[in-house]
């Protein structure tokens, strides 16, 4: 049987994906660890699981060596990237009209994180200005689905959005440059956040987070950010290689007035369909389907998934297992699998309530 074959065939079930650390620019991980099942550990700079990606991070990690492409285990093949098996059976893995529109491209990146401390604040680009400045499709629009919210004994969890009143390009700069995060952080709207809930960054609106935050970020396939808060020693780095006088341009200065900052920020769910007792719920608002999608399934019982998408899916609560062409597969809270758009699939929970959180990429 050939390799090709193997791989094929291996599509007709459920892709385990494997716990998958990336060295990044924050403290962290440890919310992350015990999540996913692992020895419990001191949060440090692997501080994001980069669960579902075919994407290269902007960092290398400590040994320079290119990082960010989530691998699965093939029987009969050994490791392969998730990326290598959306390029090699697009249409299986997508389906015809996501490919038709995207190309061999799942669209979506997903993770896992939970850091330490405060999260920098910084700021993501649009698809247009990342087209014009960078010769990239996709821009960064995110969201986070928050699993925990423990804070961290200090301060409690929270998220930032949006500039108050009076916040103009020049205050920013000189603020960036003079490092001074403490007045960067205290010109966004906060809000205390807390499990269950789902929020939302847009394009050009400054962020950040923190601290003791384990949620799954969703977002667009790219690692393009503008770190604001930053500490003065690569510029290239927090500024994409494009020097501040760029950079900068992409923020929206614009300023709002906190109900509404935080308003647009927060998604509201709605519920898709039920089955039974079992739902699966929206968790996204409709402007930010054309940049990706996410819903989470509550079942009680059963509930089946066949609405030909490719998911990757978190089981974020309970255990059951997953069935289908391929057989049972049991599941449990922490474990992450990729769905190809082919696999009708259907979960069923175990005594208590079993919840999977599906990511998936644009609506077609």
């Amino acid at each position: 049987m050939s390799q090709k074959t193997v791989l094929r065939d291996a599509l007709m079930r459920p892709l385990l994906l494997p716990y998958h650390p990336l060295y990044r620019f924050y403290k962290g991980g440890a919310l992350v660890r015990a999540f996913r099942g692992l020895k419990a550990g001191p949060d440090d700079w692997w501080s994001e699981d980069w669960v579902g990606s075919c994407t290269l991070a902007g960092n290398k990690d400590p040994d320079g060596n290119p990082q960010g492409l989530s691998t699965v285990h093939v029987a009969g093949s050994g490791p392969v990237t998730l990326k290598s098996l959306v390029e090699m059976f697009p249409e299986e893995m997508l389906g015809s009209r996501f490919v038709e529109r995207w190309g061999p491209t799942t669209a979506v990146l997903v993770k896992i994180l939970s850091p330490a401390g405060p999260v920098p604040l910084h700021v993501h680009p649009s698809r247009a200005w990342a087209a014009r400045h960078l010769g990239s499709p996709f821009g960064k629009l995110e969201g986070w689905v928050l699993l925990e919210t423990p804070g961290d004994g200090t301060e409690p969890a929270y998220f930032a959005t949006g500039f108050t009143q009076g916040v103009t390009r020049e205050w920013f700069r000189r603020m960036v440059e003079e490092r001074n995060g403490r007045a960067l952080r205290d010109a966004l709207h906060r809000t205390e956040v807390r499990p269950g809930e789902v929020y939302v960054a847009y394009p050009g609106v400054p962020h950040c987070m923190g601290p003791q935050i384990l949620s799954i970020e969703v977002q667009e396939p790219t690692d393009h950010m503008v770190m604001a808060e930053w500490d003065g020693k690569d510029e290239a780095a927090a500024t994409m290689g494009l020097g501040w006088d760029i950079a900068l341009d992409l923020v929206d200065y614009t300023p709002t007035d906190r109900a509404t900052a935080i308003a647009r920020a927060r998604q509201q769910p709605t519920i898709l369909r039920r089955h039974g007792d079992s739902r699966e719920t929206r968790l996204v608002n409709p402007d930010v389907l054309e940049f990706f999608d996410a819903t989470r399934i509550d079942v009680v019982d059963e509930i089946g998934v066949e609405d030909g998408r490719f998911s990757i899916d978190i089981v974020t609560e309970g255990s059951g297992t997953i069935e289908g062409d391929f057989g049972v597969q049991p599941i449990r809270k922490g474990d992450a699998f990729a769905c190809g758009a082919s696999l009708g699939h259907r979960f069923r929970a175990d005594r208590g309530l079993l919840t999977v959180v599906r990511c998936m990429g644009p609506v077609a």
